[in-house]
């Protein structure tokens, strides 16, 4: 399986089975995985996805890059790394998360969405590398609403501006593999929104 159809089906699996593992998660900040950190979240679901599927039984996480003191979040059985991150408006309690768009967008600070591409695209792993960004938005029904542009609130935009500015600032081709949604999650914040992931040519 080639890099390109490994993070398809990462995505689109992960939008499969995110809801068993949302009804077996007490969080630390309400029930469900969506105001989980990072690290636990995808343990989670990598834990999920290996009794959900074998051709998962072989992923590795916290891989150390060939060529950096850095690790890379997981390296797929068939050998694809791949950089995660949370993309969360709005943290547990409500309140908006400021930290996330440069968390996300930002080319100038480290692990970065953006910078995490970049270093995925110098390293020295086989196969073309892959980000996973594990996007949250509040439910149809939540009266908070986003008062300008929330069509850019959406898990689509989001996976059109990243490729869009990882190929702005850094000149790497990228392609977007899978917008994979889900719903119906536990927490009344983190309650629906998408597994999304990115090919970043090396």
């Amino acid at each position: 399986m080639d890099s390109k159809s490994a993070l398809t089906q990462l995505a689109n699996d992960i939008a499969a089975v995110i809801s068993t593992v949302d009804a077996n998660t007490e969080g630390q900040y309400g029930d469900g995985i969506g105001s989980e950190n990072e690290p636990r979240q995808v343990s989670l679901l990598i834990d999920e996805l290996q009794h959900h599927s074998e051709k998962y039984r072989g992923t590795q996480q916290e891989v150390a890059y060939p060529d950096d003191p850095g690790s890379c979040d997981l390296v797929l059985p068939e050998g694809t790394p791949v950089e995660c991150k949370l993309l969360r408006y709005w943290r547990a309690n409500g309140d908006s998360e400021d930290y996330m768009p440069k968390q996300v967008f930002s080319p100038f600070h480290g692990n970065t969405l953006l910078t995490d591409a970049q270093k995925l695209s110098m390293s020295e792993f086989d196969r073309d590398g892959g980000l996973l960004g594990l996007f949250y938005k509040r439910s149809a029904s939540d009266p908070e609403s986003v008062a300008n542009l929330p069509g850019r609130f959406t898990a689509e935009w989001l996976a059109d501006k990243t490729a869009s500015d990882i190929e702005y600032w850094f000149d790497i081709d990228v392609e977007i593999c899978s917008v994979a949604d889900f719903s119906g999650l536990q927490h009344p914040v983190q309650s629906q929104g998408a597994a999304i992931t990115w090919q970043i040519m090396s």
